[in-house]
């Protein structure tokens, strides 16, 4: 009996080892689940201003000062954005171009590109995204955005006190009822909805090299320029207008995209 205890045992034991030996370190998962956060937090940033929401050039949509839906197509830096626009009235028949009396809804393909550099981190985005904004007839004070999106965020390079690491990431996603007030001001933030999305992440160089991972997201507004993120049930506090993400009580955080002295975020030239 001894002997079979033993054998059991000792085999428990390999099977164990086996397991683990297949699973990263916690360090490294917890590294992997900020880096996604962090580029949550960018996409997340940028789909509000696309949202004409609170933010830098990125931003478009109505403009109560010319009275019309801007749906101009620009380059700022290193990134270029392009904007496809259809408009409709409130029975869905298509416009040839934008009515301050009619317009109903509008209909926006965005595709933007380029290299981004914050402080800790760097990549080169590719995404579109498609997105209807509803209740512009009539003097509403809000505008209700729906739709999707997908990408990739190549050549991700983070860095920290102890690392650099490297990253490919392609991406899918929804954005769902986010309300925007209106008229635009620095700080109409988006009153309520989600986006979110699912991350493939694969390793470049490393022991890691060439391995995949997947990451769900899910960025949740409230009214302020502070949301609510979650990675795979991991929460982080996002502020939208400095671009960062922090681990929900932490009291560090990681600082990704602070304004400099005159107010523009480096790196980009927004």
């Amino acid at each position: 009996m001894q002997s079979i205890h033993r054998v059991a045992a000792m085999g428990a034991l390999a099977a164990l080892a086996a397991c683990s030996s297949t699973e990263p370190n916690a360090a490294a998962t917890s590294d992997v689940t900020l880096d996604v956060a962090t580029i949550a937090t960018e996409m997340g940033a940028q789909d509000v201003e696309l949202m004409h929401g609170p933010g830098g050039m990125f931003g478009f949509g109505w403009r109560g000062d010319i009275g019309r839906f801007n749906c101009e197509s620009a380059d700022w830096g290193a990134v270029t954005i392009v904007r496809t626009c259809t408009y409709t009235d409130a029975d869905g028949l298509v416009q040839e171009a934008y009515d301050t009396n009619t317009t109903e809804s509008v209909a926006v393909h965005t595709e933007i590109s380029g290299d981004i550099v914050r402080d800790r981190w760097s990549a080169t985005f590719d995404r579109t995204t498609d997105l209807a904004v509803t209740g512009l007839a009539g003097a509403n004070t809000t505008k209700i955005w729906n739709g999707s999106g997908a990408g990739s965020s190549t050549k991700v390079r983070t860095s920290d006190s102890a690392e650099t690491r490297q990253y490919d990431m392609t991406y899918s996603g929804t954005i769902t009822n986010v309300v925007i007030p209106v008229p635009r001001t620095d700080t109409s933030w988006p009153l309520s909805g989600t986006i979110a999305r699912e991350v493939t992440v694969t390793f470049v160089g490393g022991p890691r090299d060439g391995e995949t991972i997947t990451r769900s997201t899910t960025l949740e507004f409230n009214g302020t320029q502070f949301a609510t993120l979650t990675v795979n049930g991991e929460t982080f506090q996002v502020d939208l207008a400095r671009r960062s993400c922090e681990r929900d009580g932490s009291r560090d955080g990681h600082r990704d995209g602070h304004r400099d002295g005159d107010g523009d975020r480096d790196g980009d030239g927004h």
